[in-house]
């Protein structure tokens, strides 16, 4: 029987850790966002992971007024960063969505849950490999979801190294595309590390993003994550004093009308 923290039907991971670093930017790159250390240690926790993920304590957090359970799953070793909350957070929301309706930014869920819904992933092998500001389809969707993709626009594709005004402006245009595909009565919802990429930071600080709602979490030890204000979650750092993010937020925005 699956334990309530590990993934339902989980799906073989499509692409290797060596695989996904070379496409994000190479390994000066990884070093560059994440540290020395985690080159090593992520491989070894992935390796590893048939023998930690039992011995892990069952964790959840609060949303909407329900305990979600953590995932904890080998690939990405989400028990060690904030993967662990944000797959609680999309398996809530994907909850009663059908596939057909459903659109995923960023090719994240599959690698955890079985769900048959349409992936959008310009780099990401084994969905559509669109840029979203690009996609134009017939449909429009009931759930827009991305897990931490949107730090990534702009700022982490390969030869990129653009202003914080372009970054901004490319982060815009996406999230304007994504609102603009919602079916009526739709919700799009995007979880992002905070501290990860200063342009979306900026953003975020500002008000710029304009969601309708946010929630923001916050890590704790022994792999505790709660709600926390937006001034708590803003006071902290990424990759400090816990490898990768130690606060997100999960923005959200009603469909127009």
């Amino acid at each position: 029987m699956t334990r309530p923290h590990t993934p339902a039907n989980p799906r073989r991971p499509t692409s290797s850790v060596a695989g996904w670093v070379r496409r994000a930017g190479g390994v000066r790159w990884f070093i560059q966002r994440f540290g020395f250390a985690q080159l090593f240690l992520k491989p070894a926790r992935r390796v590893l992971a048939p023998l930690i993920i039992p011995m892990l304590r069952e964790r959840s957090v609060e949303y909407r007024g329900a305990s979600l359970p953590l995932v904890y799953a080998r690939h990405n070793v989400t028990w060690a960063n904030e993967r662990c909350v944000e797959l609680a957070l999309a398996r809530a929301l994907m909850a009663g969505v059908r596939p057909r309706r459903l659109l995923e930014v960023g090719h994240v869920t599959p690698h955890y849950f079985r769900s048959g819904h349409l992936v959008v992933d310009k780099y990401e092998p084994g969905s559509l490999e669109v840029d979203i500001v690009d996609f134009e389809p017939a449909e429009r969707f009931d759930l827009i979801l991305s897990i931490s993709t949107f730090e990534h626009i702009a700022f982490d594709e390969p030869g990129a190294a653009p202003a914080l005004q372009a970054v901004a402006a490319k982060v815009a245009a996406a999230l304007d595309r994504c609102r603009s595909l919602l079916a009526p009565g739709g919700l799009l919802a995007i979880t992002v590390p905070l501290g990860y990429n200063p342009a979306l930071d900026a953003m975020i600080a500002s008000g710029e993003l304009g969601w309708d709602r946010a929630s923001w979490f916050k890590r704790f030890p022994r792999r505790r994550w709660r709600q926390v204000s937006p001034s708590e979650a803003a006071d902290c750092r990424y990759g400090s004093p816990y490898a990768f993010a130690n606060a997100i937020l999960l923005a959200e925005w009603d469909a127009a009308g």
